[in-house]
């Protein structure tokens, strides 16, 4: 059952739990999440629960079938490709900016969570590892000081991350994975660091590149 304080809404807090269920695969691509279910296994109300949901469906987590409810979308493999190019613009674009105004105490932030993500990784904990991933670009594109391509990148990041976590196979193959995913951001915060645009941007999209190539290799099987 989840508590609640006075610094965090009903929402997030729905938001946040239903993201944990999602990363934790207690639903898989097709499945619809109902509020009624949701709703008794977080011990919230169905309102935060709904408001929850219709977030994620505008942020490009989920998608709505009409009378139907909020499912998570079937993401194809060959689309995969498509959403991976599209970051790495993005994203390096985002790095790009973040080099010239990203805050020194966003930056330590960061560190911190590449650490969390590197550990995550090392234990083997995909729900914690994918979290932290997403708390790196997220706080990146914040860094960027651009709401635009925050928007943008948070929602591709999101459409992403279905694809990722639902036909990985990293982490039954630990000598092919993503375990080079903190020395990427490592590479990438050394450049936002020295304020170095070009290479922030160059190693951002080295990073997209990278997990789009293992993921080639791991469904071309």
């Amino acid at each position: 059952m989840v508590s609640t304080n006075s610094k965090t809404s009903s929402e997030d807090l729905a938001y946040a739990e239903i993201l944990r269920l999602i990363y934790e695969r207690k639903f898989v691509p097709g499945d619809f999440l109902q509020e009624e279910y949701l709703s008794r296994t977080l011990g919230m109300s169905r309102t935060p629960i709904n408001r929850a949901l219709s977030r994620m469906n505008v942020e490009g987590i989920l998608e709505r079938k009409k009378k139907k409810g909020c499912y998570i979308p079937v993401v194809p493999l060959n689309e995969g490709r498509k959403l991976f190019s599209l970051r790495a613009m993005i994203e390096g674009q985002v790095a790009w900016e973040a080099a010239h105004v990203c805050p020194a105490e966003n930056l330590e932030k960061l560190y911190a969570i590449n650490q969390k993500d590197r550990q995550a990784l090392d234990e083997k904990d995909d729900a914690t590892y994918y979290l932290a991933n997403r708390d790196f670009h997220f706080l990146l594109a914040e860094s960027a000081n651009n709401r635009y391509l925050e928007r943008v990148c948070k929602q591709l990041f999101h459409q992403a991350s279905i694809y990722i976590f639902f036909y990985d196979s990293f982490y039954t193959s630990p000598k092919e994975s993503i375990f080079h995913t903190p020395e990427q951001h490592e590479a990438i915060l050394c450049c936002i660091r020295e304020r170095d645009a070009e290479g922030a941007k160059v190693a951002m999209q080295e990073h997209i590149i990278h997990t789009m190539k293992m993921f080639d290799i791991q469904n071309s099987r």
